[in-house]
Parts: structure tokens; sequence; C-alpha cells
């Protein structure tokens, strides 16, 4: 896709950039079409203009996508799918809706095909040379650089406008090194080693293959990168920790153009930071070398429902009871061996989930449990106690449905293909997520662990209402992770039992007018719940990953302790600050208006 097809925006470039901002092609700064030729040569012709694949869709096909728009349209929900696409993230509202197909949430014909948020400029690369060449090239002209290796993040990291963005999708390294030298010790370990543009599916299918387990999401196409970065929980982060504590060293290009090596012997600050410190700001990570552990040889699964047996208050009231006991009760059912998912529902979403006769003004929750090298028997005996508790305290079942089954779910490739599933893109959404541990779940008064939970689960549409995904994600195996493993992954997962992640403000930018004001609105509605998560939990955080980006205490929730550190550590290896994320370290210096496109310093 060269030469680069040139847009309306490129050729409004006229005026002198500020120096405070990052350069655009409004800008005279703006390198003329001769330097990212130049640019091109060298480094094998790997530079592609942006060409949004929905651009079929549209009239003339501005920008020539060679996908038919039906296509686009029957895959447009698939993460999968978008990830093979070097301009596309799951969430496009971040990149300001620019060009969407006629059937994506937030298409308004009025709008267009642009560019717009999108990259100006995607290195398809292959190597780590043509890496270094690119980001140099980049931070010396005043560019803004972003990384992307899927595109799956909720919070757009992985896109933005005017940027060069360095696609890592085709590094897809995937081997086993059962005598990998550790670096310090000297010590043999039984290793993969991963290319940063791998999906976790591919990953774990190898490892299933040879009887191993990696620490992955429950989403197949998820990545490496800002997965890892982030932290990385899944299905077996209860047993084994999360995914940074896993990695045991990375491969990393820099902005200034250095190719490194970082482990605990070799820049051991870039390691630490690059273990949980946020994705997208330190460098360009091209290789992982992970650790893995031996595949559950049973699994056994639960499913339980929890719900108002009519639309009465008095049965409404009685499932809020119901929820504060049931998630009060999950840390010790993890310490004894358990983990999960819980899914907890208001309004017409409850009706649903629950199969309702009549709308309620309760809650239905709907928890899948899992164990490993275990019993249908051994969950029942864990949780048929809890059950009874809550049925007790309602006063027997005239107020509540409540039921419980379990069993052998087989091996683990079959319990994985049972919770995956990678129909998760396309969409606007805002979330709003804490982490909560004993002090919030069994040290709260009762009343006030119900009232907190009524307001994480406030809907600006409460007729239609929302649902929360509660994960069983911390517990033992995240708090025994050994402290050298622990890297710059945030304290208060260490104390972490759940992951409650809170659906609920409504993200409608056709509505709203823009991307923009309908990411604002619904960053208004959820600042009552950061208030109110604060005030719960003020020493926990959020999982950044799954989180408010517009958070304004992101420092605390998403860094804690560790955010100066991080600050120096950036400085040091992005000294240009060309890498720039929304709620990521440093980022409070800069404002990306998301209309204009324009990133500078405030």
């Amino acid at each position: 896709m060269w030469p680069a097809i040139v847009s309306a925006l490129f050729l409004a470039a006229t005026a002198s950039a500020s120096p405070t901002c990052k350069v655009t092609p409004y800008d005279a700064a703006w390198p003329s079409h001769a330097d990212w030729a130049a640019l091109n040569a060298s480094i094998n012709h790997q530079l592609l203009s942006t060409v949004p694949v929905a651009s079929s869709c549209w009239a003339g096909n501005p920008f020539g996508s060679s996908v038919s728009c039906s296509a686009v349209k029957e895959d447009w929900a698939n993460a999968a799918w978008q990830s093979r696409f070097p301009e596309s993230i799951d969430y496009p509202v971040y990149a300001n809706n620019s060009c969407l197909p006629p059937n994506a949430s937030g298409y308004l014909a009025e709008r267009g095909c642009t560019i717009g948020g999108m990259p100006q400029y995607i290195v398809n690369a292959t190597s780590e040379e043509q890496i270094a060449t690119a980001v140099k090239w980049a931070s010396e002209r005043n560019i803004r650089i972003v990384i992307k290796g899927t595109g799956h993040d909720l919070n757009g990291r992985s896109s933005g406008a005017f940027a060069l963005s360095i696609w890592t999708y085709h590094l897809r390294k995937l081997e086993r090194n059962s005598a990998w030298r550790h670096p310090t010790t000297n010590a043999s370990e039984d290793v993969y080693i991963v290319g940063s543009g791998q999906q976790w599916g591919n990953v774990l299918n190898l490892a299933l293959e040879q009887g191993r387990v990696v620490t992955t999401g429950q989403d197949p196409s998820v990545g490496l990168g800002g997965y890892i970065q982030g932290g990385g929980h899944g299905p077996i982060s209860r047993t084994y920790g999360l995914a940074a504590s896993h990695v045991l060293q990375m491969r990393v290009v820099t902005t200034t153009g250095q190719i490194l090596v970082a482990n605990d012997a070799e820049n051991q600050d870039l390691f630490w930071a690059l273990r949980g410190g946020g994705p997208g700001l330190y460098g360009v990570v091209t290789e992982y070398v992970i650790r893995h552990h031996p595949v559950p040889y049973n699994v056994i699964m639960g499913n339980v429902l929890i719900a108002p047996k009519d639309g009465s208050n008095a049965s409404a009231e009685r499932s809020w009871d119901a929820a504060v006991r049931h998630l009060s009760a999950l840390p010790d059912l993890m310490d004894a061996g358990l983990a999960g998912a819980c899914m907890v529902a208001t309004g017409e979403m409850a009706t649903s989930f629950g199969s309702l006769r009549e709308f309620t003004t309760g809650v239905v929750i709907k928890q899948v449990f899992w164990s490993f090298n275990s019993t249908p028997a051994a969950m029942e005996a864990l949780v048929n106690p809890v059950l009874a508790n809550i049925t007790q305290a309602a006063g027997g079942n005239n107020s509540l449905t409540v039921s419980f089954s379990a069993s052998n779910s087989g091996n683990y490739t079959s319990f994985y293909s049972a919770i995956s599933g990678s129909e998760v893109a396309g969409g606007e959404s805002l979330v709003s997520s804490r982490l909560l541990g004993r002090a919030e779940l069994n040290d709260t008064p009762f009343y006030k662990q119900k009232e907190y939970l009524k307001i994480a689960m406030g809907s600006q549409n409460s007729t239609a209402g929302t649902y929360a995904t509660v994960g069983l994600q911390g517990g033992p195996g995240v708090r025994n992770t050994p402290a050298e493993a622990w890297g710059a992954l945030l304290p208060a997962w260490r104390s972490a039992y759940l992951h409650f992640i809170s659906n609920g403000a409504t993200v409608d930018s056709v509505a709203a007018g823009s991307p923009k004001l309908a990411l604002e609105s619904a960053a208004r509605f959820n600042e009552a719940k950061e208030r109110m998560w604060r005030e719960w939990s003020p020493n926990s955080g959020a999982y950044m990953n799954e989180a408010n980006p517009y958070d304004s205490n992101f420092k605390h929730d998403f860094y804690g302790a560790n955010y100066d550190r991080l600050v120096q550590v950036k400085a040091k290896y992005d000294p240009s600050e060309s890498l720039f994320v929304l709620s990521g370290v440093g980022s409070d210096k800069w404002d990306y208006d998301l209309d204009s496109g324009r990133l500078c310093r405030n």
C-alpha cells in the first residue's frame, strides 16, 4: 500500500507545529511525502498507509479496502478477525469512529469515512531492526508512536490520530525451550519463547498438545503485549498467579532505537516496569520468555443461579441481600480451591438472565465455578453450605430461587472451549472496575456493602438495567507469587480476590454528537462509581486493562506506590515521550483531544 494515500486532512497542512504538541499533518514540520518514502525504503518497504477496512462500505471505496463490505459487516464484532488488520481496534470509538460499516454501533452516515483517529502510517514489523529504525525516526520528528499487537483492549491504547503505529502481528515466533538458562542463576528453565504478535489461543493450543498450560485470558484472540504488561488475569490466575509474573525475559525496542534484552540481569528497571507497569509506555516488546505449568487432568464446573422469586419489593430486597452474602463467601471458596466468574444483572437484563416472568428491581446472580483435579462432590461440599445460608437468611425459598449443579467438564481443552469466545469487538463502552479483598467483602458492615453494590450496579437506563462481571481471579495464586516475580504489578493485587467490572454507562456517540462527547458523558456517570470505590476500598485499585481510562485517580488506582518509580523508568527509555496512552504513566502532562486528534502538553 505504497505510495501513500493522501487524505484531505493531510493536504490541510499549513500551520507551524507548536513545540508543546506532537506534530500532525496540519503542521509544516510534518514529514514530506519524500521523507516518508525514504523511511519506507529504509525498513524494507514495510511502511503502510492506513487503509480502513470498512472503506469498502462507503461510496467509491475512498481508501481502496480489499475486503468486501459484506465480509466487514459479518465479522465486525469478531475480535480475532479485527486483529488481522493493521489499523483496526476492537473498540473503534477510541479511534473516533472514523470509518465504520453501516451495522456498527456508532455509525453515522454524515461522518463519512476518514483516517481520523486512526494512525497515519503503520510499520508492518517483521524485524526488530525495522522497528528500531522507525521509532527513532518518528521520535526525532516529534511524531506520536502507538503499538498494536492485536488491537484487543478496552481503552484504545493501540490507536491514535496522526501517529506512527508499530504493528507487531507478524512477530509470530512460538517455540519451547526445555533448557533455557536463567540469566542470574544459570539454572535450566523449561519455557516458551513467544513473539509479541502471537495470540494466546495459539500459545495455549501448543502448550496443551504438550501437556502444559499457560496463563491466558478467556478470549483466545488476546495478544501477549497489553495483557502481560497490564498484569494478565485469567482462568488459572487464582491457581498460578498473573501472567506478568510468569515472564523471565523480554526483548524490547526503545524509542531511541536501542534493541535491548530485559531480565533480572540486564536492564532490570525496564524488566520490572514491563511486568505490570502498563502497556504501550516504555518501548516495543518483540519477544517474551514465559513459564508454563502442567495441564490440569480434570476440570469440575458448577453453575449457581440466585434470582427473585417474583416481582415484589420484598423478593427484590432479598436478592440484594443474597448478592452481598454470595460475594462475601467467595474468598473462603477461593482459598478452598474454587475459581470462576460471576454475573450480576439488573432490570430487563436480570429478567433475561434469570428467565423471570416478572420485572424486578432486584438482582439476578449467575455464578460459574471451576476447580482443577477435583470432583463434583468436593465442589458441592463447598458451595452447598453457602447457598443454604443464603436461603435461610431469606426466610426460606419463598422469596428466592436458588439452584446449583456441578459436573465433570473433562480436560482443560474442553473447559477452555466452553468458557472462551471472541465476539467482543466493534462496540462502544466504558466500564468502572475495582479489585476487592477480604477487607471489603468480610469486614465492611453488611448494610454498607449492600449500599455500595447498588451504586456499582447503577445504570443510565434503569429499565434496561445492566450487568457486572465479577472474576474470581485473585486469591492464593496471586498472593503467593514470589517477590522477585512481582515486577511493577499493582500492589493491591496481593490482597485481592475479586475483579468487579461494572457496566451501566451509556456510550452512544450518535446521540451524543461525537465519540468524544459520548465518552465524556459516560465518564461523568461513572464518577459516582469511582467515588464509591474510593470509599469502599481506599487502599485497593483497579486492573488497568479492564478499567475506566478516564479515572481521575488513575495514578493510585492503576499503579499504586509504583507510580513515581515508573515515571523515572519511562523518562529513561522514552525520553521524547513519544508513547502516550490514556491513563498511562506520565499521561497527566498531556491532553489528547479525540475530536481534533491533537496531543498537546497541558
